[in-house]
């Protein structure tokens, strides 16, 4: 009799078809990858385990007698409908569930403390006015308006303002911390998980800087509506939103937090092309070209002939650029500690070493919540209050 654990062929498939990978691909490591998901088989634990990582699925689904049905609340509130997304990626799937882990983390730590649920979450709704939710929530950040008005350092700005009022704020452009597991910007921007203690903001760190910042401001919006959202505009002109009139009104209240009416008009040169005060503009408030040129029609600056024009070309040069900085990304190693410190959010980093010093929380739980072993992992703690 053969040795093994057998596994059922249908949870071959599904694992197949769930890692996004091919057939013919997988047979180059695997050649009987094809009688495994067509007849039941027994399977070695060192092949299960291959295959297991190879396929990014937990070794105990393929174990089950039928496929996994894997639940994944937020894949229900992705701002665009496509088919694309039908089969997230493991690297989604594995990174949605290390953030839901560690705002479960840190929702514990908050209510054991004694706080209190944070006001501002699901306060607003859709028949409020958009610009009053804009300032109401530049308000709350404690920033004023045109706050990125030429400055360069706006996204940290934003980010510890975010921080500041309890907002969790992580970003990453790996699964984890394997630098084999790309997350990819065509497949989400950002999400929001919304909870009354602890609601956290992820961004793709693969997105640029000024996409980044617009898709806080638009998380943000999410929380004050109380609403979760998986994050994957791409900013096309013929893409099917799963509810349009939420995400005008995120978007429309994200472009005002970025650049207020006001300061919009008095900004707008009317001897400049409708290019180059779209480009002065972009460049003054740190905000994408694209939002600028929605905001500009919205507020009939520009006429919708002459934003049906520039609208194509900003997208052209927004992917060209996204590219060459994805190049110059991959050259460069960059500093560990720094590139781990930025992808977490202070707050959340100092609960973790705090409940590990008072006994709350074993060591091998905060090495992982923040992904660190032994020297590595107080060399960063330290990192991010400051030392070195």
């Amino acid at each position: 009799m053969a040795k093994g654990i057998s596994v059922n062929p249908s949870v071959i498939r599904w694992a197949i078809h769930a890692s996004g990978k091919s057939v013919e691909n997988i047979s180059e490591k695997f050649s009987k990858i094809r009688e495994w998901s067509t007849i039941e088989s027994k399977l070695s634990v060192t092949d299960l385990n291959k295959l297991s990582k190879e396929l990014r699925i937990p070794f105990g689904y393929f174990i089950l007698e039928t496929p996994p049905k894997e639940d994944i609340k937020l894949l229900k509130y992705r701002t665009i409908n496509n088919l694309e997304n039908e089969n997230p990626s493991r690297e989604l799937v594995d990174t949605i569930r290390s953030m839901e882990k560690r705002q479960n983390f840190m929702k514990e730590v908050l209510v054991e403390d004694g706080f209190s649920p944070l006001p501002f979450v699901g306060c607003k709704t859709l028949e409020d006015d958009f610009r009053k939710v804009s300032k109401d929530i530049i308000e709350k950040l404690n920033l004023e308006k045109g706050w990125n008005k030429k400055n360069k350092d706006t996204f940290n700005i934003l980010r510890e303002a975010v921080s500041n009022i309890g907002v969790i704020l992580m970003q990453n452009g790996i699964a984890g911390n394997n630098t084999h597991r790309s997350l990819d910007v065509s497949e989400f921007r950002a999400f929001v998980l919304i909870d009354k203690y602890a609601p956290l903001i992820f961004l793709n760190s693969k997105d640029s800087e000024n996409g980044k910042i617009f898709s806080v401001c638009h998380e943000l919006v999410h929380i004050w509506l109380g609403l979760d959202e998986l994050y994957n505009d791409r900013f096309k002109r013929d893409q099917e939103f799963e509810n349009a009139e939420l995400e005008r009104f995120c978007n429309r209240v994200s472009a005002e937090m970025l650049l207020p009416l006001d300061l919009l008009v008095n900004i707008f040169d009317h001897n400049l092309t409708p290019y180059e005060n779209l480009k002065n503009i972009s460049d003054k408030f740190n905000v994408s070209d694209l939002v600028v040129c929605i905001k500009m029609k919205q507020e009939e600056l520009i006429s919708p002939k002459i934003f049906n024009e520039l609208y194509p070309l900003l997208l052209e040069e927004i992917n060209e650029n996204m590219l060459k900085e994805e190049k110059k990304s991959k050259k460069s190693g960059g500093d560990y500690y720094r590139t781990q410190g930025s992808r977490m959010d202070i707050n959340f980093v100092r609960s973790v070493d705090r409940r590990a010093k008072e006994g709350k929380i074993l060591y091998t739980e905060a090495y992982e919540l923040l992904g660190a072993k032994g020297n590595t992992y107080d060399k960063l703690v330290r990192h991010m209050e400051g030392g070195q």
